[in-house]
């Protein structure tokens, strides 16, 4: 009955194995979905931040791209620094009303600001093949509250 129970053992290690693995992968799998999320969303949040900063602040393009960043309009003028790790203002595109390059002919107002945030470079967690990939484009409109000649 000694050796039925000792090659049991060996089984017990090999199941062990086989469940760790298992639950390993899922639980990396879901690490590298909610920081997939955590991330989108924080650029979400930037970018709204900006284009709510712009609405107001038309016309200084260079705070826009601070507060999407720093959440800051003078940058790092102050000590800020970046709200998330890698983001900087080369990322931060900034269409204001007038600019003849992003202008939508669409729209028959012209006073929309448009902030995007795009470029942004994500590691998962995976030890084995880590991934690196880049967070899709994320875009925000808002009406901006320059006058609008007529």
């Amino acid at each position: 009955m000694r050796k039925k129970r000792n090659s049991q053992n060996g089984q017990v290690f090999v199941e062990s194995a086989l469940v760790l693995l298992v639950f390993l992968s899922f639980l990396l799998g879901t690490l590298d979905v909610g920081q997939y999320m955590y991330f989108h969303e924080s650029l979400n949040e930037r970018a709204r931040a900006a284009a709510r900063y712009g609405a107001v602040n038309w016309s200084d393009r260079t705070g826009i791209q601070n507060v999407a960043v720093f959440n800051d309009p003078s940058g790092t003028t102050n000590g800020a620094t970046a709200a998330l790790p890698g983001l900087t203002t080369a990322m931060v595109a900034v269409c204001l009303p007038g600019d003849a390059s992003c202008a939508d002919p669409g729209n028959t107002v012209d006073s929309v600001i448009t902030v995007t945030i795009s470029g942004y470079q994500m590691v998962t967690f995976n030890l084995l093949m880590p991934q690196a990939f880049t967070n899709q484009p994320i875009t925000v409109s808002l009406p901006s509250e320059r006058p609008v000649s007529n």
